[in-house]
């Protein structure tokens, strides 16, 4: 039996509801924020940037701005909300295309499942609930495609057979020679041999539910819509169980004495979302809000897209490329027949409906959005399908950092959302915002480490910790608070920004490969349990800012002691900013040395004493 086997009968969440009330407090908190926030940006530039240590109380200075940009376009992104009711599906062709110049007849949707290099007990289960997808029109052609790209097609005996295992489910199977293009080169190679006119895009752990398309396909009586985007809720991470439960499997006897004397243990919850990898805030917040903006762009797994957009852009990208082509060929040698060489073109450039990139889901969405037919989103907040998360904390970074190269290259290319034609403004203030994030390294890490500096020059950033400084940041810190709190809803948030801040390491790292030249590859996140020896390379900067901070608060509680310190203000100050920052990063630490093998049997243990006894956890 598969590991999640255990997780089998959760239920997803249910989708934020809209709250006017909320919605008002959000506003308003947001422009006072803005206001009280520039007003600070100000009083520090004119009153407190420490001028004789310039090395230390600039760049804090620019952190702080760099923050409060990132906060700004957080609230022109969450300002508006859309949601579009849910209508029945689709039959005929004609109510999501235009038949004029052809016959109408009853829609084909094909259902492709992308694999690499994934075990065969996953695929087949997604196989499985996807041949029971249900449509309420019999006429409706559905097909599903496993779309190899392991060449497992039986011939090699040392590899699990994908062909059988889809005929087995009767259900279509492609291979290529190549894996030209990563997971984008799969699609593509399947979409030309394939003639649906919805392509729903599935991973190999995507698992969707039998009305999947009956909820989702009349979306596309609009015209305009290029895609659908549903959530991707990963059902298999742990919700935590008592620590007293948890001790007990871990030490025995030991760990049942300590549970029964360490307060609260039967209610304190260890083990949830350890690796901070629920995307609930981002599906049913930060992408759904971009709903208002036309925005929301796909993230592959468990979307839907439109055949005739796919197939208009990549007629466009195609002509783009042949024009560049020709006038390169024309600089170099002016009596070229262009004619010819167009010719030749046109048979050498292959027609990609999906783009060629490790984020070739965000890269296809740009290029659709700023497309001249002005293709829309939208992202449904129904859960819809369920997915397996990372299972280990090096899967997890491997999954992330493939998201940081990615949005950083597409940043520096000529496509980016800032100066690519076709865009209106507020879509490119929400693209912009997924490249913030990721550009985050620059302030956090100065945010970070700038205590420790204090610590051991005692240099105060500024020119002083003092009363105007503090009724000022105080009211700062606390109406950002309030503008989170209201604008996401009440989706818990505090996993996520753990590893936001945390995650400077793998996104700094990020940075320097896309920039310098580094060698960006299509990692697949494997599903499987399995443990790095080398998670002390992911953390090691944490652990170092812990000691350094540790030893710092130390030393300047000496000089207290002795009555030696220049600014005890200073000092508290920056003792309340590391107890933030060990907030924050903790967990981060703690998730990379993780046995989830040793908490999964805890959470059998845990089962069994509820009386589930016909569950099991063996992988």
């Amino acid at each position: 039996m598969a590991y999640y086997s255990v997780f089998e009968s959760r239920k997803p969440y249910t989708p934020s509801k809209f709250n006017l009330f909320l919605e008002v407090l959000f506003r308003i908190t947001s422009v006072v924020f803005i206001f009280v926030g520039l007003e600070y940006l100000i009083w520090r530039w004119n009153h407190s940037i420490n001028w004789d240590a310039v090395w230390i109380s600039l760049p804090l200075y620019f952190a702080e701005i760099m923050a409060f940009i990132g906060s700004i376009l957080t609230i022109l992104n969450y300002w508006s909300h859309k949601d579009i009711p849910i209508t029945k599906p689709i039959q005929f062709l004609s109510e999501m295309e235009d038949t004029s110049t052809q016959n109408d007849r009853p829609i084909r949707i094909d259902l492709f499942i992308a694999t690499y290099n994934e075990e065969l007990e996953f695929v087949e289960d997604t196989v499985k609930d996807a041949v029971k997808v249900t449509y309420p029109y019999d006429d409706v052609i559905i097909n599903t495609f496993l779309l190899d790209d392991g060449h497992r097609d039986g011939t090699d005996p040392n590899k699990e057979n994908f062909k059988a295992l889809a005929a087995k489910y009767n259900i279509n199977y492609i291979s290529r020679a190549n894996n030209i293009g990563y997971k984008a080169g799969n699609m593509n190679n399947a979409f030309h041999k394939t003639n649906g006119d919805i392509i729903v895009v599935l991973d190999a752990d995507t698992r969707i539910f039998p009305e999947f398309l009956i909820h989702t396909t009349g979306y596309f009586r609009n015209k305009k819509l290029g895609w659908v985007q549903t959530p991707q809720w990963f059902y298999d991470i742990p919700q935590g169980l008592p620590l007293k439960d948890y001790l007990e499997t871990k030490y025995n006897t030991l760990g049942k004495i300590l549970g029964t004397i360490i307060p609260f243990s039967k209610k304190y919850i260890v083990g949830k979302n350890v690796f901070g990898t629920d995307p609930q805030l981002f599906y049913d917040v930060i992408l759904r809000r971009r709903n208002a903006s036309n925005a929301a762009f796909s993230c592959g797994a468990g979307s839907l897209q439109r055949r005739s957009a796919l197939s208009a852009l990549a007629l466009r990208e195609k002509e783009e490329k042949i024009v560049q082509e020709l006038k390169e060929t024309k600089n170099k040698s002016k009596n070229s027949d262009s004619e010819e060489i167009r010719k030749k073109l046109t048979q050498e450039i292959p027609l990609r409906p999906f783009v060629h990139h490790i984020s070739e889901d965000i890269f296809t969405s740009i290029l659709l959005h700023a497309d001249p037919n002005k293709w829309q989103s939208y992202q449904h907040p129904n859960v819809e399908c369920k997915m397996l998360s990372p299972q280990s904390f090096d899967i997890y970074i491997q999954q992330f950092s493939r998201y940081a190269e990615g949005t950083i290259d597409i940043a520096l290319s000529k496509k980016n959302p800032l100066w690519i034609k076709g865009m209106s403004l507020r879509q490119r203030l929400s693209y912009l915002e997924t490249i913030w994030s990721y550009l985050s390294p620059f302030w956090l890490t100065i945010f970070i480490f700038y205590p420790i500096v204090f610590f051991f020059t005692l240099i105060p950033p500024l020119k002083a910790f003092n009363f105007d400084f503090f009724i000022r940041i105080v009211p700062f810190l606390l109406l950002n608070t309030l503008v989170t709190m209201f604008g996401n809803w009440g989706v818990p948030t505090k996993r996520p920004e753990q590893f936001y801040l945390a995650g400077f390491w793998y996104k700094l790292q990020a940075l320097y490969k896309v920039i310098f030249g580094g060698n960006i590859k299509f990692n697949v996140t494997s599903k499987s349990i399995k443990y790095s020896k080398s998670n002390i390379k992911h953390v090691w900067p944490h652990i170092l800012v812990i000691i350094l901070s540790i030893l710092g608060i130390a030393y300047n509680s000496y000089l207290v002691y002795i009555n030696a310190h220049p600014s005890y203000s200073a000092f508290f100050a920056n003792i309340f900013w590391t107890g933030f920052t060990f907030y924050l990063i903790i967990p981060y630490v703690r998730a990379a040395f993780w046995d989830k093998t040793l908490f999964n049997k805890a959470l059998v243990f845990y089962n069994k004493k509820q009386k589930n006894t016909n569950t099991s956890y063996n992988k």
